[in-house]
């Protein structure tokens, strides 16, 4: 394969060249591990029918400023020869002939010559405790990180990939999650960029996830299509049903206790604003709550009723 390095120093440059292609940081999209994008919000995309927000979200400025930082921390840690891949000298590395692409943070050569790649992220503790490691508690990365890592290496020739959650608490961590080379793995990758093009060029649209994608579908309009499917041969749906009204009844009566309470303490209360009681802290302050006109919207709601048999 003929791998593309295209000078990207610019973020209008950099925005134009990644709509051209399904980037290293969106192929878990594709393979539906993605934590934050669908199969089919990527398609939008892609399409058009939506585009990129080319603000700096917070995340993103989070990222950018504290990238520097990770590098001087690797730079310090390690005996690498390390390039950052930022600035007027960023590239972009693209495969065009099944439009892949990827930015790599940090090129590397370790201590026994080899070319790797660093991908940086910047996360939170409490994220980095429950996503960063397996049920052993050891160092493991999120899958959707360890694809783009892989897509990462792959685009840029690299022997080795390794990932540096930089972890900002009261101090700064930053452990080096290595992660291996996989060939099956990219080659499941770069089936799924190849059919997700297929798929565009044939005029297909792929199927929404319909909890996930709810938002966008709204937004674009896409409602109900006024018809009915007979589901009457899924006990799985009916189990869930069945859940769903003894669960909702408990919550009923439940909420019925607490408002029975909530009208007790009210009336212990009286015209007093708080009350001093061990354990608890007891408020009722008055609220002035501005008037608002509500927007008009337009989204599904669902509706389970048990029918009389």
């Amino acid at each position: 394969m003929s791998i593309q390095r295209i000078p990207a120093g610019d973020r209008n440059t950099w925005l134009e060249l990644r709509q051209k292609d399904v980037t290293a940081s969106a192929v878990a999209a594709l393979l539906d591990v993605h934590p934050f994008i669908t199969g089919y919000e990527l398609w939008a995309l892609k399409t058009g029918v939506i585009h990129e927000d080319p603000e700096e979200t917070p995340e993103m400025q989070r990222g950018r400023l504290l990238e520097p930082v990770a590098v001087q921390l690797m730079r310090e840690t390690t005996d690498w020869k390390i390039t950052h891949n930022t600035g007027a000298d960023q590239v972009y590395l693209r495969d065009p002939a099944i439009r892949l692409g990827a930015t790599i943070d940090v090129f590397a050569v370790d201590n026994l010559g080899s070319p790797g790649v660093v991908q940086i992220k910047s996360v939170a503790p409490q994220v980095f405790k429950s996503k960063w490691h397996n049920e052993a508690g050891e160092l493991e990365a999120p899958i959707g990180v360890v694809l783009q890592a892989l897509t990462e290496a792959d685009l840029a020739g690299a022997e080795w990939a390794a990932v540096a959650p930089l972890v900002v608490g009261f101090g700064l961590d930053m452990p080096l999650c290595h992660i291996p080379i996989n060939k099956g793995a990219m080659e499941r990758v770069r089936e799924a960029v190849v059919d997700f093009w297929q798929m565009i060029a044939e005029g297909r649209e792929p199927e929404p996830d319909w909890n996930k994608d709810d938002a966008l579908l709204n937004r674009l309009g896409k409602t109900d299509n006024g018809t009915e499917v007979n589901l009457s041969g899924d006990n799985r749906l009916v189990e869930l049903l069945h859940e769903r009204t003894i669960l909702k009844a408990e919550i009923k009566e439940q909420e019925g206790r607490v408002k029975e309470i909530n009208e007790e303490i009210v009336q212990k209360l009286g015209p007093h604003e708080r009350a001093y009681v061990p354990g608890f802290s007891v408020r009722r302050p008055t609220i002035e709550r501005r008037g608002y006109t509500v927007q008009p919207t337009t989204y599904r709601q669902l509706t389970v009723k048990a029918l009389n048999s």
